[in-house]
């Protein structure tokens, strides 16, 4: 099996143009994307047919390639108990999936709500808003042959891996999948290698950065808890075709994704992932 190893424009949001962004990122080399949705950066509204095409034909060019568009969760929930923010944030998300297929993206990374710490609704509410807000998505994801991954999050309904993957079980769609973020599992204090080995055939993509049980971070590998040689053998075990995307915050992106990339390549090199190919 060879995992492809993606990298994340997260750090770069605010800084320049998501294409600018990809082509630095593909000197260490990186090549597959997890591209953030933010004007300057790279929105949904800024590109009309025209400069949707001559920006598919940049990437093919540069043989850049957009693994996922993501939409950042601050603005946008699913998961929301007043109608007009679920009714915006499918808007949104929908014309997310259209940009996704004009510039052939694999899938949408989707943050399945959001819910306060201190005084969220009835979890059974918060589900139901959230899987009608879902199946929407998912007809429109359908149509552009797009795959939706929604991703492991604490501040969601569905926090856990085993509470997101039953959830996205639940939705009975090719198209639903998982994005495991390790950061995130370690935060919460979830066993990564356990979910990875019993919801693997449902995640599409992982996110790698690091953290601690303490503090919620994306921090570069190896600053933080996460047992990076247990995740690597147990996705080694899995019929994995996507990304594991370096989601690293840095003040020095570049730097920090590289010697990211050489700890995952040094742990596969020491034999704790023997059966996979890394590239």
């Amino acid at each position: 099996m060879k995992l492809k190893l993606g990298g994340s424009t997260f750090s770069f949001l605010w800084r320049e143009p998501a294409l600018a962004s990809m082509k630095r990122l593909s000197s260490i080399p990186l090549n597959d994307f997890d591209v953030l949705l933010a004007a300057g950066h790279l929105w949904f509204d800024d590109f009309g047919a025209p400069a949707r095409r001559e920006l598919r034909r940049m990437l093919e060019g540069e043989g850049l390639r957009i693994e996922s568009l993501n939409l950042p969760a601050l603005d946008f929930n699913l998961a929301s108990v007043v109608p007009e923010v679920r009714a915006l944030t499918v808007f949104a998300y929908k014309k997310t999936i259209a940009l996704a297929a004009d510039l052939g993206a694999r899938g949408v990374v989707v943050v399945p709500g959001r819910v306060s710490g201190l005084m969220a609704p009835d979890r059974a509410d918060s589900l139901a808003y959230l899987t009608e807000t879902s199946i929407a998505l998912l007809e429109a994801a359908g149509e552009s042959n797009c795959r939706l991954f929604f991703e492991s999050h604490p501040q969601t309904p569905v926090p856990t891996a085993d509470a997101l993957g039953e959830w996205v079980s639940s939705l009975h769609s090719p198209f639903a999948l998982i994005a495991y973020d390790v950061a995130n599992a370690e935060f919460i204090g979830e066993d990564q290698s356990a979910a990875i080995r019993r919801w693997g055939p449902l995640i599409g993509q992982y996110h790698l950065s690091d953290a601690t049980r303490t503090a919620w971070r994306h921090d570069p590998l190896g600053k933080g808890s996460v047992d990076f040689a247990a995740i690597v053998e147990a996705i080694a075990e899995q019929p994995f075709d996507g990304a594991a995307i370096l989601e690293i915050i840095s003040s020095d992106p570049i730097a920090d994704m590289q010697r990211g990339i050489d700890l995952i390549q040094s742990t596969h090199r020491a034999g704790t992932a023997s059966r996979s190919t890394w590239a």
